[in-house]
C-alpha cells in the first residue's frame, strides 16, 4: 500500500521512508523562511492569487526533469547545500494547496509534499508539482533529484506522483529489444491522480516515469475504474484490489486491460473458497504469455471447470488453479479459459498418417534450470507425407496417474514439413526442472499424437540418457512444445 508512511523502492514495493527523512510542519514556514533568508515578498508572490489565476487558466503542465522556463517558482539561493535545501522547504511549503513537507537523505536532492485535503482542483495540483519540481531541481548540489507528490481524497483514496531523474520507479529497458522503455509519467500526472481519487471506490493510485498502478475496493470496481482510467488516456502496469489477491500485473503501462478479463476476474474471485486470481500480462518464465493463476481453498477441478466453460470472448488464456482433490490432497489443474488453446497444430493435406509414423524421443539435456527433450517421428509409410505445426503431448508418471503439465505449443512460425519415407522429424520439448526433495511422481511416458485429434501412441523414456528415474516435469508445471522440424543428420 502506497500511503504517507511509505515510499516506493527500487523494485516497485513499498517500505518504511528513510530514518534521514525530515518533516517540516505548515506552521514553521516563517521560522524556516526567516532563517533562511527568504524574503517575505518572495512568500508573498507565491501566495499570490494571480498565481492561483494563472493555473486555472493555463491548465495543467508537464512534471519536468529540469526547471520549467516560466516557472512562477523561485529557485533556492546558491551557496551550501543545507542551507539550500532549507530554502527548498520553505518554498514547498508557501506553494498553493501544500499542506506538509518531507526531504528524504537519498542520492542527490529528493523531497515529498502532502496536498491539503480536500484536495486542490486538478489544475492547481499540476501547476504545484510544476513549480515544486523547480524548486528541488535548481538546489545547489541536487544532482539526481525526485519530486513525490502525496495526497487523500475525501473517500481515503490516496495518490502518489513520483517523477525526476532520481525517482525510484523508472522506465527502464525492453529485455526483448534492448530499447529505452517509455516514460509512463505523461503531461498531467498529477491532475489525472486527483480525478481518479475523487471516486470512493479508487483506494489508491500511483503514477511514476516506470509504473502505472491503480488500486480499487472491490473485484467489481475493476471494469469501471478501467474505464476512468482510459477517460483520462492513461494506461496501467497493474489494475487490483486493494488488501486482496485479486488483479492484473505487469501491464505495459500503455494500455488498460479490456473489460472482458477484468469481469472474468472478478467473476472468478466470486467462486467459493477463491482465495487469488492473478493475471500476469507477461509471465518471468519461458513461455512469457499471459497467464491466469487461481488459488483456492476447494477443489482445484470445480475452479478448473468454471475456467474451462467461462464465456470469455478475449484472446487465448492459460490458466493454472491451485487447490486441492476431492479427497483433501493438493493438486493443479491447467488448461485454457473458454477451453481454446492455442492452435498447436492443423491437420494438412497429405497429413502423415499415425499409423505410418515410428514416435520416440531421445536427446535429454539441461542447461540453466531448463530441461530439454527431442520427442521424434520417423515415417515407416511408402510414400512421402507432411507434419505441420507441434504434436499434442501428455504426460504419465511413475505411479501410473497423468500429470497435469500445461503444455503451450511454442510459436516458431516453421513451415508445414514434407517427410520422405525413412526420414525422421522431431520436436522439441522443453520445461523448467521441479524439486524432488520430496520424492514427487516422476514422468516416465510420454502420449504423443503427430498432430492433435490424432490417436495417440505411447512413447516411454526408460533408457534415455540422462532421463533416469523420470523426467522432472511436475504436478502444475509449465512445459513448451516447438513444431516438427527436419532432423539434423550427422
Amino acid at each position: 500500500m502506497d500511503d504517507e508512511r511509505t515510499v516506493p523502492t527500487a523494485d516497485g514495493t513499498h517500505g518504511p521512508r528513510p530514518a534521514s527523512a525530515r518533516r517540516v510542519p505548515r506552521g514553521a514556514v516563517a521560522v524556516v523562511a526567516s532563517v533562511a533568508g527568504v524574503g517575505l515578498a518572495v512568500v508573498a508572490s507565491l501566495l499570490a492569487p494571480a498565481v492561483l489565476d494563472t493555473a486555472v487558466t493555463d491548465g495543467p503542465a508537464a512534471l519536468p526533469s529540469s526547471p520549467p522556463d516560466g516557472s512562477t517558482a523561485t529557485s533556492p539561493r546558491a551557496g551550501d547545500p543545507e542551507q539550500g535545501t532549507e530554502d527548498m522547504i520553505a518554498l514547498l511549503l508557501a506553494l498553493p494547496g501544500v499542506e506538509d513537507v518531507q526531504t528524504n537523505g537519498r542520492v542527490g536532492t529528493s523531497a515529498e509534499i502532502t496536498l491539503v485535503t480536500p484536495l486542490p482542483d486538478p489544475e492547481v495540483a499540476q501547476r504545484t508539482a510544476r513549480d515544486a519540481s523547480a524548486i528541488v531541481a535548481a538546489v545547489p548540489g541536487g544532482g539526481a533529484w525526485s519530486l513525490r507528490v502525496e495526497g487523500k481524497g475525501t473517500g481515503g483514496g490516496t495518490l502518489a506522483v513520483e517523477h525526476g531523474p532520481g525517482a525510484a520507479t523508472v522506465p527502464g529497458v525492453d529485455p526483448a529489444t534492448g530499447e529505452p522503455r517509455p516514460d509512463l509519467l505523461g503531461a498531467d500526472a498529477v491532475a489525472d491522480a486527483v480525478r481518479l481519487v475523487a471516486h470512493d471506490s479508487v483506494r489508491r493510485v500511483y503514477l511514476a516515469p516506470g509504473a502505472a498502478s491503480v488500486d480499487v475496493r472491490s473485484a467489481d470496481d475493476l471494469a469501471p475504474v478501467a474505464g476512468l482510467v482510459r477517460a483520462e488516456g492513461r494506461g496501467l502496469t497493474s489494475l487490483g484490489v486493494d488488501g486482496s489477491g485479486v488483479g492484473t500485473y505487469d501491464g505495459d503501462g500503455l494500455t488498460v486491460p479490456d473489460d472482458a478479463l477484468l469481469t472474468l476476474l472478478a467473476d472468478v474471485a466470486a467462486e467459493p473458497g477463491v482465495t487469488q486470481v492473478v493475471h500476469d500480462a507477461v509471465r518471468d518464465t519461458f513461455p512469457q504469455d499471459p497467464l491466469l493463476t487461481v488459488v483456492t481453498s476447494g477443489d482445484a477441478a470445480v475452479v478448473a471447470r468454471v475456467l474451462d466453460s467461462a464465456a470469455y470472448p478475449g484472446p487465448v488464456l492459460a490458466y493454472q488453479v491451485h487447490g486441492a482433490t476431492d479427497g483433501g490432497a493438493s493438486a493443479t489443474r491447467s488448461g485454457f479459459v473458454a477451453g481454446v488453446a492455442p492452435t498447436a497444430g492443423t491437420h494438412p493435406a497429405g497429413a502423415c498418417a499415425p499409423g505410418d509414423l515410428a514416435l520416440g524421443a531421445l536427446g535429454f539435456d539441461a542447461a540453466a534450470g531448463r530441461r530439454f527433450l527431442t520427442v521424434t517421428a520417423r515415417n515407416d509409410g511408402g510414400a512421402e507425407c507432411v507434419l505441420a505445426g507441434a504434436p499434442a503431448v501428455r504426460f504419465v508418471a511413475d505411479d501410473g496417474a497423468e500429470t497435469d503439465v500445461l503444455l503451450e505449443p511454442d510459436d516458431d512460425g516453421l513451415a508445414p514439413l514434407m517427410l520422405a519415407p525413412g526420414a525422421t522429424a522431431w520436436a522439441a520439448l522443453s520445461w523448467r526442472g521441479g524439486s524432488t526433495a520430496d520424492d514427487p511422481p516422476l514422468v516416465t511416458t510420454l502420449l504423443v499424437a503427430p498432430h492433435p485429434g490424432d490417436p495417440e501412441s505411447v512413447v516411454g523414456l526408460a533408457g534415455i540418457p540422462g532421463v533416469g528415474d523420470g523426467l522432472d516435469l511436475l504436478g502444475g508445471g509449465t512445459a513448451t512444445i516447438g513444431s516438427w522440424a527436419p532432423a539434423r543428420t550427422g
